[in-house]
């Protein structure tokens, strides 16, 4: 069973090694490639400085305490909030990815009392978002251009969770 954890130094070795890889970072936005122990713990700093501004919530996801992958909320308005996840290529197809997001819809829904959660996918990223669809999300729309990663512009697919 996945767990939702804060991020901690001990995680900094398993981002490296799980982040390191273009099969995951192609997709990410804000993910570099290559990814470096510099990079790791930039985001543990981050994480731990945002840990208590009650608008971002910032995860790691563990599987019987092995860091396979990250999750988190940005409230964007008093209602809703965006969701981001990745999850290390080990560990794809196995069902973690929809447990995790259960998990931190119910947190979104109950804990925040937020009433709508949305996210972004590339066009072609089809896994995402399929996991998206298995978890309840509906499909909103296409926006073009709406994300950039180096000199490259991504058309991006927007799925809501609303209650």
């Amino acid at each position: 069973m996945i767990e939702l954890v804060n991020y901690s130094n001990k995680h900094i070795d398993s981002l490296i090694n799980l982040l390191n890889n273009k099969n995951v970072s192609d997709w990410l936005v804000m993910v570099p490639y290559p990814y470096t122990k510099k990079d790791a713990k930039w985001w543990i700093n981050h994480c731990k400085d945002v840990r208590n501004n009650k608008k971002d919530f910032l995860f790691a996801i563990e599987n019987e305490e092995e860091h396979i992958g990250g999750i988190s909320l940005h409230k964007k308005f008093e209602h809703s909030a965006e969701l981001g996840y990745w999850l290390g290529e080990p560990y794809w197809g196995k069902r973690y990815m929809f447990e995790a997001i259960n998990k931190i819809i119910e947190f979104a829904f109950k804990d925040l009392k937020l009433t709508r959660v949305f996210a972004y996918a590339f066009e072609e990223n089809i896994k995402s978002q399929n996991v998206l669809i298995k978890t309840g999300f509906v499909y909103e729309g296409l926006l073009k251009k709406c994300h950039k990663k180096g000199n490259k512009f991504f058309d991006s697919k927007v799925y809501a969770k609303v209650i």
